[in-house]
């Protein structure tokens, strides 16, 4: 991180959350990774719009940002590189999902509203995601699985490919088999990248819990 954003960084953080008169909380830093600052507000977001998955740990927010920090870490990688721009269509679509999450238009406001997140930033950010899958694609590819390999995943993986209890035969199965077995050769290949992108950055945790 270069050193004049991480002296600002430092400098925020340490000024500490923002507050209103009646010193309500409203924001606050969480963490500085990839030379972006990732707010609560952020967190707030992520969850409410689903755009990360909080999981069911003990400490949704911990969950979330780190994800965050993940993303902000890759979204530094892929802007180096520049992957092709989504068409407007695709990002069109990424936000109407997110607006059909929500059981009425008025609730979709509510919460950008509670947020403080105005549309256009939701966009951006859809359109960042889009990058990010556009970048991992061109980048992280899967040679076809031979037949061995089928077999073998399906025999270790069994559980996965039963229906009502009764493991489906190998060649009912096969095409699941293989997309399967090549997500979780994809998945692997892109946690070791992460974790070396971790190793390699600066990042700033200010997160303590609860």
């Amino acid at each position: 991180m270069p050193r004049a954003i991480r002296a600002a960084a430092l400098l925020m953080a340490l000024a500490g959350p923002v507050v209103t008169a009646a010193s309500e909380v409203i924001d606050r830093v969480l963490a500085v990774a990839g030379g972006s600052l990732i707010m609560m507000s952020d967190v707030r977001a992520a969850r409410d719009f689903g755009l990360v998955a909080a999981g069911a740990g003990s400490d949704p927010v911990r969950e979330v940002l780190s994800r965050l920090i993940d993303r902000a870490l890759v979204l530094a990688e892929v802007d180096r590189y520049s992957p092709p721009e989504p068409p407007a269509d695709a990002v069109d679509r990424a936000l109407q999902a997110v607006r059909q999450r929500f059981a009425t238009p008025q609730a979709y406001q509510a919460t950008l509203d509670r947020d403080g997140v105005a549309e256009k930033h939701l966009r951006e950010t859809l359109r960042e995601e889009l990058r990010i899958q556009a970048y991992l694609d061109q980048r992280f590819t899967v040679a076809p699985p031979s037949d061995v390999d089928l077999e073998r995943y399906y025999r270790d993986h069994s559980e996965g490919f039963r229906r009502d209890g009764v493991l489906s035969p190998l060649d009912q199965v096969r095409q699941d088999v293989r997309l399967a077995l090549v997500a979780d050769r994809r998945r692997s290949l892109v946690d070791d990248w992460m974790a070396g992108l971790r190793r390699r950055a600066e990042i700033i945790d200010l997160y303590r819990g609860p």
